[in-house]
């Protein structure tokens, strides 16, 4: 694909995942409202000039140029009105219910596309072990075939939950596993190691699929598509084979021979040092179907729902080490990287989740912020002083877009 149909393919999908995630947020509050009978003057989609305009009856409708934000403009919403229909006459619960509504629906959107992923595509991973290298689970005593019960007691119902519950527990863990009809309890540790790093991901057929960024991988100039040839003139390796020469070779130089585009390209490349508790295992992965597609749904919700707010509670406190924070410009780049319409929907689903999880923090300028507000007002059962209450959402809007010029100049920085 030429490099120009790259940017038009990837600034399509930006539109497309932004366009939607920001129509379906702006929708949740216009429907609410309307249902609570607010008066809506304007819903736009996108900001700057306008392409399309259209009134119908107290509502005037746009869509603008830039489709990177919108707005539901609500009588008595920024300045109190008398106006009967006004947002600021309803009672306390139904504007909660207005303010909470466009992040509801991002939420619930998210639910909904992890579903249909789940009952559409092999993308559910069960605790029947399907591949297993040699190392400290195999070493332990786990087979293929084995079905993983629970560890030291916690039931787990996929690959994940095993997964976390080994990268938390450092000591020996007791795995229960169900072998020809029979529960046999093996114990496991999984010691600390130093191996190779590449930055790269591969494909079983020796390609390359993602290069991450600042890696090794992507200071030499390897990309997604790129299929190994050979490593250190050994050729006819498979991708585990390369995986295991990668892993062998800390922080040593060695020659690496990629096919790109019909030609041979060498690269010499150096590894750099990751220490880490390793272990291999990759469960059976299945097509859900519908019933067990919703628990698959509701399992990827409540993850991303916990590991969303565990990692903002973390930049509060100041525990950033291990959160990865992306703003519009690293969110798009990541956009225009997926490879496949599993893997864009995918990641649609957890930016809508990221939506609607972070809009509803209590932060002035965002809707938690107001629904707090909200609250206060009803437990004093009156509101806030006007200009006390602008004057936190000002000083909040200017929090949020100092953090967003941070992220963006960090995003910046990562692709260049």
């Amino acid at each position: 694909m030429s490099t120009i149909l790259t940017w038009i393919v990837g600034a399509i999908k930006i539109v497309i995942v932004l366009g939607t995630l920001i129509t379906i947020h702006e929708l949740g509050h216009f429907v609410v409202a309307k249902l609570c009978k607010v008066r809506v003057h304007k819903f736009a989609i996108g900001f700057g000039p306008k392409l399309f305009t259209k009134v119908h009856k107290e509502t005037e409708y746009t869509l603008r140029l830039i489709p990177f934000g919108g707005f539901v403009q609500m009588e008595g919403e920024e300045e109190r009105s008398d106006d009967e229909n006004a947002f600021n006459k309803k009672p306390v619960w139904q504007r909660i219910l207005i303010i909470a509504a466009g992040a509801t629906v991002n939420i619930i959107f998210a639910l909904i596309v992890y579903f249909g992923i789940a009952a559409s595509t092999n993308t559910y991973y069960n605790t029947t072990v399907a591949e297993l290298e040699d190392g400290a689970l195999y070493e332990a005593g786990i087979r293929e075939g084995d079905r993983i019960v629970s560890i030291d007691g916690d039931k787990v119902l996929t690959q994940r939950e095993i997964d976390e519950i080994i990268n938390e527990n450092e000591e020996e863990m007791i795995f229960l596993v169900e072998r020809d009809g029979e529960n046999i309890e093996i114990p496991v540790f999984i010691e600390e190691q130093t191996r190779g790093y590449l930055g790269a991901a591969f494909d079983d057929s020796e390609g390359i699929v993602y290069v991450y960024p600042n890696s090794p991988a992507d200071e030499v100039g390897l990309q997604a598509g790129d299929v190994v040839v050979s490593i250190n003139g050994i050729e006819n390796l498979s991708t585990q084979e390369i995986v295991n020469q990668i892993r062998s070779l800390v922080e040593e130089s060695f020659e690496m021979k990629v096919l790109r585009s019909g030609e041979i390209v060498p690269l010499d490349v150096r590894t750099e040092s990751v220490n880490g508790r390793f272990y291999s295992l990759e469960c059976e992965r299945i097509n859900p179907g519908f019933f067990d597609g919703i628990k698959y749904a509701l399992d990827e919700t409540g993850y991303y729902f916990s590991a969303t707010i565990s990692g903002i509670a973390d930049i509060f406190v100041g525990k950033t080490e291990n959160v990865e924070v992306m703003g519009p410009v690293g969110i798009a780049s990541e956009i225009t990287e997926t490879s496949t319409w599993s893997s864009f929907f995918y990641l649609m689903s957890a930016i809508s989740l990221s939506l609607g999880i972070f809009n509803l923090f209590p932060i002035p300028a965002l809707d938690g912020g107001r629904i707090l507000i909200l609250l206060i007002e009803g437990i004093r059962r009156k509101p806030m002083k006007e200009k006390v209450e602008q004057g936190l959402i000002l000083a909040g809007f200017a929090l949020i877009m100092l953090l967003a010029v941070f992220v963006t100049v960090k995003d910046v920085i990562k692709i260049f």
